[in-house]
């Protein structure tokens, strides 16, 4: 699965840009604000209907112009061509079109073209709370599991409603909710344990290539309520416990993916540039399970390689993402400044002003 063409229009300081990718390595230049990583977010757009970076979709559309529009044309891993489509007003209302019709939700669009995006506040994935690790469970579990997606949505309208009755808010019974609430979280538990174990087979032989100064990596999973009770049990015993209760603070929306070196938390012990490092191993690890799956890939959106990053480290990145079955899209202020692996075709492109061109 690769992406063969992209077409943007008004998409922050972008006026109009389009390429051909590499399917394998492609390297985009520029000296900073001129619009390199609103190439990679354009890429995310396609993909998600959104950007990586935590921003009103407002912000997106270029100042003066608009609507953003972004078109790309992949190739599947059948070897099938799709067109997908992007277009957002200012005021964020969106629309989306694949193979020629409208296309129901952004998922169709995610399914087709999975991406992963590792950009300068990626650390937080390390660094910060659970709700990034989650989500780096849940974004693997979509991909690779065809009914994930429904029973997570399944979860997060039980848990809403649930947050309703206990706010007096949505009348009715509780029992009905915890039921259903405790059923899809049991399912979305087993699934995301199930994946943790998978991902620690894939990223722990890796682990050298990037951290091979730092001992013992260990990924585990906590599950979001005590151990040795089912989650319905969880639920009404925190109601007993707790009458005044207006959220739910047990379930699978309190679980955490730990990572540990040499038997510590790893944020507790490492520095950005090791937080980066641990990221990447885990994105690149998630890479390459997407290549053997179904899907048959994935685009890496690698935003600003060399932040926090000394040489060698950026050329293990480089060298090991040029190897996990994944296009990938890299910035940096100069070709230089990312060295790239002997014998990967790549591709070079200069931003400048928002404008798009091929470097021979």
């Amino acid at each position: 699965m690769h992406l063969t063409a992209l077409d943007v229009r008004d998409l922050r300081v972008v006026a109009s840009a389009a390429l051909e990718p590499d399917p394998g390595l492609n390297l985009i230049t520029g000296a900073n604000a001129a619009g390199k990583t609103s190439l990679l977010e354009a890429i995310h757009v396609l993909s998600t209907g959104r950007s990586f970076a935590a921003t009103r979709p407002a912000r997106l559309v270029r100042h003066g112009g608009g609507p953003l529009r972004v078109v790309g044309r992949i190739v599947d891993a059948h070897g099938r061509v799709h067109r997908l489509g992007v277009e957002r007003e200012r005021t964020g209302v969106a629309r989306m079109r694949l193979d020629g019709a409208n296309a129901g939700q952004v998922a169709d669009l995610a399914r087709l073209l999975p991406v992963i995006a590792v950009h300068p506040e990626s650390h937080d994935l390390v660094g910060g709370g659970p709700d990034e690790r989650r989500r780096l469970l849940d974004l693997g579990l979509f991909h690779v599991e065809h009914d994930f997606h429904s029973v997570w949505r399944r979860y997060r309208r039980a848990l809403a409603q649930r947050n309703a009755v206990l706010r007096g808010a949505g009348g009715g019974e509780f029992k009905p909710w915890e039921q259903e609430l405790a059923a899809a979280g049991e399912a979305l538990d087993a699934s995301r344990r199930h994946y943790v174990d998978r991902l620690a087979a894939t990223v722990l032989p890796m682990k050298d290539e990037l951290l091979k100064e730092e001992p013992g990596l260990e990924l585990g999973y906590q599950r979001g309520w005590p151990e040795g009770v089912t989650l319905y049990e969880a639920l009404v015993a925190e109601r007993a416990r707790q009458r005044d209760v207006v959220s739910t603070g047990v379930g699978p929306h309190r679980a955490d993916l730990t990572i540990r070196l040499n038997g510590r938390e790893a944020r507790q012990q490492v520095s950005r540039g090791q937080q980066k490092l641990l990221v990447y191993l885990l994105r690149l690890g998630q890479a390459r399970q997407l290549a053997h799956s179904d899907v048959g890939g994935c685009v890496l959106l690698l935003d600003d390689v060399g932040a926090e990053l000394d040489e060698v480290r950026r050329g293990r990145v480089t060298d090991l993402a040029s190897r996990v079955g994944a296009q990938v899209f890299l910035t940096a202020l100069e070709p230089g400044a990312v060295p790239r692996p002997a014998g990967v075709s790549a591709r070079v492109f200069h931003v400048e002003q928002g404008a798009v061109h091929e470097m021979v």
